[in-house]
């Protein structure tokens, strides 16, 4: 038979008996006492005196200092654990409902918070760009594998999605780092500096004309490319990374 999703106890974080301390004793319920080795949301795992069969129901009672807690659950398997003058078995249940308890609640409460971080952190290395072509062409999207030594990028018009087109830096002009792939047309950008700028402050001019002014920490005239970051903080670009083979004229201001 079948293991109901919910009731897995595979899916579910697991606490050992150390762990529940205000558990005292444990038994199946109007039958004899068991020791829990570990259990879930979704089940138990428990040793008793004698053996279970499997895919019959039974009652889990927990023992504490407040009421006790029943759990109906299903015996998955039940199997020998030791040999010698005492014979003990061990037995897998699955709970018919997810077991509630302050323990439990606080683990996944944890691994939802981890959870989170590990996907923002994952979030945060797509980077949404704007690939601009020295033939015209435009190309919007995500990218996480972008860097200067490299020949190529791919981009996706969707964080993790799986329609990946392959972008040649060396049939770019620039690609733009952005705040957002609409941007607002009419806007006009500064050319003067409000803050202190960081890095030299420089002024590149591309093959069709288009002229950006910002700063560079990194320009090289023999190297693949150099970032820029526009005089206005306000730009809808964070920063540009410019092809060499893009740049018509480049001067520092």
């Amino acid at each position: 038979m079948p293991v109901d999703a919910a009731s897995n106890r595979r899916l579910h974080e697991r606490l050992k008996a150390s762990d529940l301390a205000w558990l005292r004793r444990a038994r199946l319920k109007y039958g004899p006492d068991v020791r829990v080795l570990d259990l879930s949301a979704g089940g138990i795992l428990l040793e008793t005196d004698s053996q279970l069969t499997p895919d019959t129901a039974i009652v889990v009672e927990l023992i504490g200092a407040a009421s006790p807690i029943l759990a109906p659950s299903r015996v998955l398997r039940c199997r020998v654990a030791t040999l010698g003058e005492v014979l003990r078995y061990r037995g897998a249940c699955a709970f018919k409902r997810p077991l509630q308890i302050p323990e439990l609640d606080v683990r996944t409460t944890r691994l939802r918070e981890a959870s989170a971080a590990r996907s923002a952190v994952q979030a945060s290395a797509w980077q949404k760009v704007i690939a601009r072509f020295r033939d015209g062409r435009m190309l919007s999207g995500y990218t996480n594998d972008f860097h200067p030594s490299k020949a190529q990028l791919h981009l996706s018009p969707d964080p993790y999605g799986r329609d990946i087109t392959i972008v040649r830096l060396g049939q770019l002009k620039a690609l733009f780092f952005v705040r957002a792939f609409e941007g607002n047309p009419t806007r006009v950008e500064r050319t003067d500096f409000g803050a202190a700028p960081q890095g030299r402050k420089v002024e590149v001019t591309f093959h069709d004309n288009e002229v950006l002014v910002g700063t560079t920490l990194g320009y090289r005239r023999d190297g693949s490319g150099f970032f820029v970051h526009p005089a206005d903080l306000e730009s809808n670009n964070l920063r540009v990374f410019v092809t060499a083979c893009g740049v018509k004229k480049f001067r520092f201001l």
